[in-house]
């Protein structure tokens, strides 16, 4: 019966044992490459995807999360299995699973996989018609979802045969367009001969246009192509032929002025026949890299170099400055149009500031100042770009004068005073080291402003740190110290360009030249009770105001007896004027069994004619 018993219980133990082990142990899930995620492609003609895992709980616990109406998913046995239709669209596609186990209500282990289709327009059943500009370097996904849009496509003045490539895409033979064309006012049958050219998996379109008349200032025509069978699926361009009273570049080279970080006066000229009062100017910022850096969209693809997307009159007129976030209205009174032989001339003063652009992402890409001049003769837009350097290999922190060291002279007392400086960087980006007996203002998060309240920064950029304190100087000499300014940590880490000096105010504060005060209208006898039983540590048992205009360094705290270790004293300080104003006693629990009783002396500088401040303090038991 002992043994049945005992085998029972061993039982029992590892039972329990065991479920203590399970409960303790994280559940594991692991794809069979080893890592967190995992990138598979399937065929455009449907496929079935096999991936093997390891799992230390049962299918039931595990949950497979999908969004895609293309893709079903099994679980079986140590396997997911995944069902990708038949690609029937033109474009590639993505679709992202998250397999992870499901534990007490919550999720965990999460294996993130990516089943990315090629498109095989071959397959492509739907039927389908839709723009596509290259140049502007979107997705084509990008593009079959935004069948309405209508892009303006400029003609010369002069007419004569214009053929665009490419233009749209289609699964449908040109013959199935249906096309028409719908003219603007006062204007008729002047596009001719209009044809459908294919090339490569791309559509275009070829026409021939008269000559604008010259007492028209522009005049459109929208062409309209549609599948005949299905006439709400339908594509539009909007084809724009400018008169003779345009605006363009006296040097054409001049759409794009590559600058330096410094700010500076350009004077761009350019051609015109229209007074200054119909020409308008808008100024904005583009944080686009114009110097050929590579970047892919969305499908994994090189996109246009930007300087070849902003010469196409397909961005020109399509680009929607809002979206872009290329709004900057505090840049428009730095900018005007002037009259000038010929023309008019742009004249402005350019910044590189990152608090004045407003650029978030500064250290990782180039940008632009981008200009735009329309009229109220016709709907032509004529842009230009300033370029400027990246900040990641541009930075500058300098005093007002350009120097790397500033003298700031001050007065003796406290006072409050101001930096000036100019940067390229944000005003966070910039740490400081300063004195303890000066302190900086600092920015409230969410201040309208990118600088502490009260400071300002003028264009194009000069901070003006305001509110800076220092105390007083109590010193009979000249007392020198420094701010030193330099960038942030974070900035350190990106910079990839020239190493740059801190930026150093010398600060001079005048001395004093005034009589010392140094005195106390209170009692300096005093006669303070044995703390209570319970009380075991040193506290503050009393504290006297001080009349000084002396500093802590210039005071000494003496004790001229032995044995007095009982009590503390320390000096405390007025933090607007940094003078001693106070001295505060600490005390211990008297235990000795008797009354004790000690001096502290307050010795100030000698020559000056003051007496030291002697305290006497008696302690009972």
């Amino acid at each position: 019966m002992m043994k049945v018993k005992a085998y029972l219980l061993t039982l029992l133990s590892i039972l329990l044992l065991s479920a203590c082990r399970s409960t303790a142990e994280t559940p594991q899930l692991d794809l069979n490459d080893g890592g967190k995620g995992l990138e598979l492609t399937a065929r455009s003609t449907g496929d079935t995807l096999y991936i093997p895992f390891s799992s230390s709980v049962t299918d039931e616990r595990l949950q497979i999360t999908e969004a895609e109406d293309w893709i079903e998913t099994e679980l079986r046995r140590g396997q997911l299995l995944v069902y990708a239709a038949r690609n029937s669209t033109p474009f590639a596609r993505q679709a992202e699973l998250i397999l992870q186990i499901i534990e007490r209500g919550g999720r965990q282990a999460a294996r993130r996989i990516t089943i990315r289709q090629e498109a095989d327009e071959s397959l492509a059943t739907d039927r389908y018609l839709f723009p596509y500009i290259p140049v502007l370097g979107f997705p084509l996904s990008s593009y079959y979802s935004n069948k309405e849009k209508i892009y303006t496509i400029p003609l010369s003045a002069t007419g004569g045969t214009h053929t665009d490539p490419i233009l749209f895409r289609t699964n449908l033979s040109g013959d199935q367009l249906r096309i028409s064309y719908d003219y603007g006012e006062g204007s008729s049958d002047w596009v001719h001969d209009l044809q459908i050219i294919k090339t490569g998996d791309s559509w275009g379109i070829s026409l021939r246009a008269d000559a604008i008349p010259t007492s028209m200032a522009q005049r459109r025509v929208r062409i309209t192509l549609a599948d005949a069978q299905f006439a709400d699926q339908k594509i539009s361009f909007d084809y724009l032929q400018l008169g003779h009273s345009t605006v363009s570049f006296a040097h054409p080279e001049q759409m794009f002025t590559s600058l330096g970080m410094l700010p500076q006066q350009i004077s761009i000229p350019l051609k015109t026949d229209l007074p200054l009062s119909k020409l308008h100017l808008t100024v904005y910022v583009d944080s686009h890299n114009l110097e050929g850096q590579i970047e892919r969209n969305g499908d994994g693809e090189v996109t246009p170099d930007y300087r070849e997307k902003y010469r196409s009159p397909f961005w020109q007129y399509a680009v929607n400055t809002q979206d872009e976030q290329m709004e900057r209205p505090a840049l428009q009174r730095y900018f005007r149009l002037i009259k000038s032989p010929g023309g008019v001339t742009l004249t402005g003063q350019t910044t590189t500031s990152a608090d004045f652009l407003d650029l978030s992402l500064a250290m990782s890409k180039g940008f632009s100042l981008v200009y735009c001049i329309t009229n109220d003769a016709n709907d032509q837009k004529l842009w230009g770009f300033l370029q400027l350097p990246n900040h990641n290999r541009h930075l500058y922190l300098h005093s007002q004068y350009g120097k790397s060291e500033e003298r700031i002279p001050l007065p003796a007392e406290a006072s409050e005073f101001a930096l000036s400086y100019r940067t390229n960087l944000h005003f966070d980006d910039i740490e400081w080291t300063r004195p303890t007996f000066v302190t900086l203002p600092e920015r409230s998060w969410g201040a309208e402003l990118p600088v502490p309240e009260g400071s300002t920064i003028d264009y194009p950029d000069l901070t003006n740190l305001k509110g800076i304190r220092v105390t007083a100087n109590p010193l009979r000499t000249i007392r020198r110290f420094s701010i030193t300014a330099t960038y942030g940590t974070y900035v350190w880490s990106e910079y990839i360009g020239p190493k740059l000096a801190p930026l150093q105010f010398t600060c001079e504060q005048a001395p004093f030249t005034g009589v010392y005060e140094f005195a106390t209208s209170e009692d300096t006898t005093l006669d303070l009770a044995a703390l209570p039983d319970d009380e075991s540590s040193k506290m503050v048992v009393a504290t006297i105001a001080l009349t000084t205009n002396l500093s802590q360094e210039q005071i000494q705290i003496t004790k001229p007896q032995a044995r007095s270790g009982w009590i503390q004293a320390e000096l405390g300080i007025d933090p607007e004027t940094g003078y001693v104003s106070s001295i505060a006693f600490y005390l211990d629990k008297n235990m000795s069994g008797a009354d004790r009783s000690t001096q502290i002396r307050l010795i100030p500088p000698t020559g000056e004619g003051l007496s030291p401040i002697i305290f006497t303090i008696r302690q009972t038991h």
